[in-house]
């Protein structure tokens, strides 16, 4: 008999345009629809603000980071300069096994590298 577990998604709440308000809503519709596990990475007191103005049935998590990473930023030397902007923090939930995938609409170059920094290397 298989076991069903929920997905647990980290979710860069301040990466993308319009973040983290518009983040906040897509995470919530995702958690009703998807019935996910959802942790928000990012400044507390903005995301706390953004939850308040929502009404939602879920329990959402929240992770706070420090710094996020530009779009007009350099990825690599950016992550290693802010080991806690929020996208570094999210692959660090998946790398302690508290995650399971993370979603950011944020800088894509950065996102890939801390995958890499962080999953893909310390595998080997």
């Amino acid at each position: 008999m298989a076991i069903e577990t929920r997905a647990r998604i980290a979710i860069d709440a301040m990466g993308g345009d319009h973040a983290p308000d518009e983040i906040v809503a897509g995470a919530i519709r995702a958690a009703e629809e998807l019935d996910a596990e959802v942790t928000l990475v990012g400044d507390k007191e903005k995301i706390d603000s953004c939850l308040q103005h929502h009404s939602h049935s879920q329990k959402i998590k929240i992770v706070n980071s420090e710094g996020v990473i530009e779009m007009d930023e350099e990825p690599l030397t950016s992550l290693r300069r802010k080991p806690k902007a929020s996208i570094n923090v999210c692959m660090d939930l998946v790398k302690q096994g508290q995650s399971d995938a993370v979603v950011s609409a944020g800088h894509s170059g950065a996102a890939m590298a801390a995958a890499l920094l962080k999953l893909v290397a310390s595998k080997g």
